[in-house]
């Protein structure tokens, strides 16, 4: 005589149970996948902004040292504005700081992946160079470099402040 067992599969209750506890289970990895993202997302503006803002002081220490190679004052075409706080745009391709107008965006050219005002298309950052003499000496320059740029809902902006002297 054959025996048949009495359970032959699984029963429907079963089913809805197993499928439950899958989704119980997939959920959260879904969830921190899209939170993953979205960090890296804001870590990675974050690191350029903070690479843009340096570079924009390296590229006024740069003129700084061109001036000296060239016998012009430390400071010549940094804070000859006329106002106690210079506002420049700045780019390493050129020999002296462009007055800011505007603050147009920064631009990223896709062929070199450079940053510049001049070939590419519009980026998210936009950078603002604020140079001021402190001190009635003539020897030392404050640079502030600001770049911001919009993230979700706010406008978020990182500062570099570095201060250069005539120590020649």
């Amino acid at each position: 005589m054959k025996t048949t067992p009495k359970n032959k599969g699984m029963t429907l209750i079963e089913a809805i149970i197993s499928i439950f506890i899958l989704i119980l289970g997939l959920v959260p990895i879904f969830m921190s996948i899209t939170v993953t993202n979205n960090l890296a997302s804001i870590i990675k503006n974050d690191l350029i902004a903070s690479n843009l803002a340096r570079e924009g002081i390296e590229v006024v220490r740069s003129i700084r040292d061109a001036n000296w190679f060239n016998g012009l004052l430390f400071d010549a075409n940094l804070a000859d504005c006329g106002q106690s706080i210079c506002d420049w745009v700045v780019q390493w391709d050129s020999a002296a700081p462009i007055p800011l107008g505007s603050n147009p965006p920064l631009k990223l050219d896709s062929t070199t992946g450079l940053y510049n005002y001049s070939t590419g298309s519009n980026s998210l950052f936009t950078r603002k160079i604020s140079i001021s003499r402190v001190g009635t000496c003539n020897c030392e320059i404050k640079i502030l470099s600001q770049v911001s740029w919009p993230e979700r809902k706010d406008t978020k902006v990182i500062t570099v402040e570095s201060h250069l002297f005539n120590w020649r």
